[in-house]
């Protein structure tokens, strides 16, 4: 008995030391924090920059051009299907009036938020009135129904930058709707044909995890703002260019409470690739992009990510309850 109390006494105190000189550790034994910001350039004071349009990269892309109709990247502004419920609930709500002056449509399952062009070029107007669609057995509803109108400024100031393409920061003008491929392939130059790896994120290329990052970032990450003109939008970034220049995002502890699932996910990784130098995950681990699949996620091994949607406690990883609501995009 007195060997069995020598043992866990001499257990008890091999765990204090070791709490202890935990505890005391040196600064240099902690997780290193990079600085964000300390690489690269931005295209922040320079003008929208000439690039190749998607119209010309398809001609060659063929591949890609036969499922780029249907792709989400693509359709961030689409087209308003005037058989759409919502169009009903329009007629048969206070913005009757409203309703015919619609062209496109923004937004998927959470939200969508009505647009007409705006009487300047490469503008467009957003109407106040929201649409949340049908879900399960629940209606389709309409929102914000109070004094319809149409908002010159508010597409421009908010959404502007990650639903169109080449917004000027000075004007709020984009060149195209939705996203094209320059939004996430940059300035690539002619010599690609013969050397793929010269596009970022080609399949050829061995793009830096921070390079990536900061391209998903640019419109994935919903928390941050721009310096230079407070916008909730990336100011004239070109991929390759270092986001967080202009782009500040808060990375702390504290900034992940109050957000959805699905933005807790995007905001860890890449807080662990630019700030923790964790480079071996990012986005394009797990998303395939032109295929609008995250199938590849699957042979992955387990980590710390698996855990932001799945359950860690079961056998099979059951999937949590999923989350996606945003204040920057308003629902």
């Amino acid at each position: 008995m007195a060997e069995k109390r020598f043992r866990v006494l001499a257990l008890v105190l091999a765990l204090l030391a070791l709490a202890t000189a935990a505890s005391r550790r040196a600064p240099a034994d902690l997780p290193k924090q990079l600085d964000p910001a300390a690489w690269g350039s931005d295209h922040v004071e320079k003008p929208v920059p000439e690039y190749t349009t998607g119209d010309e990269c398809l001609f060659c892309h063929r591949q890609v051009g036969s499922t780029w109709g249907a792709n989400r990247h693509n359709l961030t502004i689409r087209p308003f299907d005037e058989k759409s419920p919502a169009l009903e609930a329009l007629k048969g709500s206070q913005a009757k009036g409203l309703a015919d002056e619609i062209k496109f449509v923004m937004g998927g399952q959470q939200r969508q938020r009505f647009l007409r062009p705006a009487k300047a070029y490469g503008k467009l107007d957003l109407l106040s009135v929201e649409w949340v669609p049908p879900r399960g057995e629940k209606p389709g509803t309409l929102v914000s129904l109070e004094r319809p109108h149409w908002d010159a400024a508010r597409f421009g100031d908010a959404c502007a930058g990650c639903h169109a393409t080449a917004v000027d920061p000075k004007e709020q003008a984009f060149s195209a709707l939705s996203l094209d491929c320059f939004v996430c392939h940059g300035l690539v130059p002619a010599e690609h044909t013969k050397k793929p790896e010269l596009a970022h994120l080609s399949l050829k290329r061995k793009g830096e995890a921070r390079v990536v990052t900061a391209i998903c970032a640019q419109c994935h990450v919903r928390t941050g703002k721009s310096k230079s003109t407070g916008r909730p939008y990336p100011t004239n970034f070109v991929a390759g260019d270092n986001l967080f220049h202009d782009f500040q995002i808060d990375f702390s502890a504290e900034s992940f409470k109050d957000l959805s699932t699905a933005d807790q996910h995007v905001l860890q990784n890449v807080r662990d690739v630019v700030v923790f130098g964790m480079e071996k995950v990012t986005c394009l681990n797990c998303h395939d992009v032109h295929g609008g699949s995250s199938k590849k996620h699957h042979r992955l091994s387990k980590t710390d990510y698996c855990w932001s949607c799945h359950q860690k406690e079961t056998l099979k990883g059951e999937r949590k309850p999923f989350t996606s609501h945003s204040r920057t995009c308003g629902y």
